[in-house]
């Protein structure tokens, strides 16, 4: 009975870092710096993450030569990397800064858990969904606009929205599950993104190779030139998705094996999860800025402003 009371104990609470930030030893000068560095690297995160993704918002609003799939997928993800920067950061720095107050403490860690998986995990699935429109776009061709139709791909926004708010909340129910089912969905869409990516590359690579074979064609030097840029351009994205998001999936497996809190509990817990929000703030410059009509139009909005100020 003693050892069943005990086994259900670790089970309810291993999962906190909260009741670690209570013991004495916490307040160690090396675990102050710590909590000071993650408050005020993710202060930095939030704030470049608004302004990005809010300038990339209004610049879409503004495009108009974009396919509206593609148009509609970027829009989530600029909206997504924003509720990520407004919501789940501060909620973050709240919870980091909230260690003395073990009331606080659990509240915005759970607060935390739920909105940075909802948002966060929302992101991630987007960005997979971006890779499958890329990899779609360059197969199909010329059927491309006839299959991947806005009303499909707003479906499945709704659907994936959907998904990530109920599996957020599975938190409340049982975070052992919750944090397996994260690695699981992360390791999922970074299987997905790397077989596109890797598909893109193959495709764009034969395509060069049969360009260079008509060298003496006027075009033929160009088209090298942009497969060889659009092709840097998808191993760039595709490696700073697996740099944000993959130790975060190692780290919280490990920690989870070791009966550690997969949350905060220890500092490459900690470490991996800026990198995750880190994400955030890169992918308006990712993705969205080198496309040349959203870059123009983000300059003209700049320039709007400062004119105006």
């Amino acid at each position: 009975m003693i050892n069943s009371s005990q086994h259900r104990e670790e089970e309810t609470s291993y999962l906190s870092a909260c009741f670690a930030f209570s013991d004495k030893e916490s307040e160690s000068a090396n675990c102050v710096a710590h909590v000071n560095i993650l408050v005020f690297v993710n202060t930095i995160l939030s704030i470049t993450s608004l302004l990005g993704n809010i300038l990339i918002l209004i610049a879409l609003q503004k495009e108009s030569s974009l396919h509206p799939p593609s148009k509609l997928l970027f829009r989530c993800l600029s909206c997504t990397d924003l509720l990520v920067g407004l919501v789940s950061q501060p909620i973050y720095i709240i919870y980091l800064t909230a260690r003395k107050n073990q009331t606080l403490c659990l509240l915005t860690e759970r607060l935390a858990n739920i909105s940075s998986a909802m948002l966060c995990g929302e992101s991630i699935t987007v960005l997979t969904a971006i890779s499958i429109d890329r990899l779609l776009a360059l197969l199909l061709r010329l059927r491309y606009r006839q299959i991947v139709t806005l009303k499909r791909v707003r479906f499945l926004a709704i659907i994936s929205w959907t998904t990530s708010t109920v599996f957020a909340f599975s938190f409340l129910w049982r975070e052992l599950y919750f944090f397996l089912g994260s690695c699981a969905w992360i390791a999922m869409c970074l299987a997905i993104s790397s077989f596109c990516y890797l598909k893109i590359y193959v495709a764009l690579r034969r395509q060069q190779s049969q360009v260079q074979r008509f060298q003496s064609h006027p075009g033929a030097t160009l088209n090298i030139a942009w497969y060889k840029k659009t092709v840097s351009s998808a191993m760039w994205i595709h490696f700073t998705l697996v740099v944000c998001y993959l130790p975060y999936t190692i780290t919280t497996a490990v920690n989870i094996s070791k009966g550690v809190s997969p949350y905060c509990g220890a500092t490459s817990s900690s470490i991996s999860g800026v990198f995750v929000f880190l994400n955030s703030t890169l992918n308006p410059f990712l993705y969205c800025w080198k496309i040349r009509e959203v870059r123009q139009a983000v300059k003209n909005t700049l320039r709007h402003w400062f004119c105006l100020s």
